[in-house]
């Protein structure tokens, strides 16, 4: 069910991202690290066979892997690929067994990222999803901002016509820290949000 519910949300969402227009070539690392995250983990949720596919050589979301030993760090001994971004110290890494992907970004300002994530999902998604803020939780010197996404107009009732029930959503979450790991201050993940 959880998994017809995710590919069912991820169609929407794909849709929603491939109808954006191609807007000047990011310049900062907050940018690169947002479309980084909004077209490849954000725009495959429920897909990531075909994240992977068009992050190979002639894909047109080309990246180049990193080797199994520099992409161990991100990820934390789960079987799966990481992608680097060089230029800009981001690397997308995608969780085989777990179905999940994430974006990791060496250096970036807290305020930069969180505002640049929320405003690249609303341009992309904004007219199938509400973007709305779900929150913060502060562990330590980590903090982590909620952006729910909620199906909304057509969609939504489209959902809910198809599952018969009130459609969760998905969450993104950005945790961000300038101090805890110099090399390291952003991640952001997304998955259905929890109702």
């Amino acid at each position: 069910m959880m998994s017809r519910v995710l590919s069912t949300l991820a169609v929407g969402f794909a849709l929603a991202a491939s109808c954006v227009e191609a807007a000047e070539p990011p310049r900062s690392v907050a940018e690169i690290a947002s479309a980084t995250f909004v077209f490849g983990c954000a725009a495959h949720v429920g897909a990531l066979d075909k994240l992977h596919d068009r992050l190979q050589q002639g894909g047109d979301l080309y990246l180049p892997r990193l080797p199994d030993a520099a992409a161990k760090p991100f990820l934390q001994g789960r079987p799966g690929e990481a992608y680097l971004r060089e230029e800009a110290g981001v690397t997308l890494a995608l969780l085989t067994k777990d179905e999940q992907c994430a974006v990791f970004v060496r250096r970036v300002p807290s305020a930069a990222i969180n505002a640049q994530v929320e405003k690249d999902l609303k341009a992309a998604v904004g007219r199938y999803f509400n973007v709305q803020p779900g929150g913060r939780e502060a562990n330590g010197p980590l903090t982590s901002r909620f952006l729910d996404l909620l199906p909304s107009a057509a969609y939504r009732d489209e959902l809910v016509k198809r599952h018969g029930s009130e459609p969760t959503g998905l969450r993104v979450i950005v945790t961000t820290s300038e101090n805890a790991n110099p090399d390291l201050q952003a991640i952001i993940t997304i998955g259905v949000r929890q109702p």
